[in-house]
């Protein structure tokens, strides 16, 4: 088709054959043929300007092509790392077993024994080791403050 639309402008152009006639033959309207004509001789100008190696039709094509090239590399490595993503998943997972995720009677207990014991608080770390629920203290040491001001000493 672009090869006939070519030989059509061209033989118009070259005084062979009235528009009207090449319009008739091909079908278009007058409209479409000059609007073919005009993208025609742009071309060839384009093609034969010296020194202007395609340089107009990158420049208006040039930006979009930069950016699809772009983002084919964005989403050749996007998709590398998702391979290694589940690269690692899979591995991750045949290293780790399936079972439970608690120690059983160790750590932390659950609210329904908490609320059921009822042999009152447990000691804390700093009670002392006989039992009797009161902390240790140990006696001022020289660097402690006395009531009058004094250093203890």
């Amino acid at each position: 088709m672009a090869r006939r639309r070519c030989v059509l402008i061209l033989s118009v152009l070259s005084g062979e054959r009235p528009v009207t006639e090449a319009i008739e033959e091909a079908q278009l309207n007058r409209q479409t043929y000059y609007q073919l004509e005009e993208k025609a001789l742009r071309a060839m100008l384009r093609a034969l300007t010296p020194g202007a190696t395609e340089a107009p039709a990158q420049s208006t094509e040039g930006p979009a092509l930069r950016r699809i090239a772009e983002l084919e590399a964005k989403v050749s490595r996007l998709e590398q790392d998702k391979r290694r993503s589940e690269r690692l998943l899979l591995l991750t997972r045949k290293l780790v077993k399936p079972g439970r995720m608690t120690l059983g009677a160790r750590g932390r207990p659950s609210k329904a024994r908490q609320l059921s014991s009822t042999a009152g608080p447990t000691p804390s770390l700093s009670s002392s080791p006989s039992g009797s629920g009161k902390p240790t203290t140990s006696p001022p040491s020289a660097s402690t403050p006395t009531p009058d001001g004094g250093d203890g000493s």
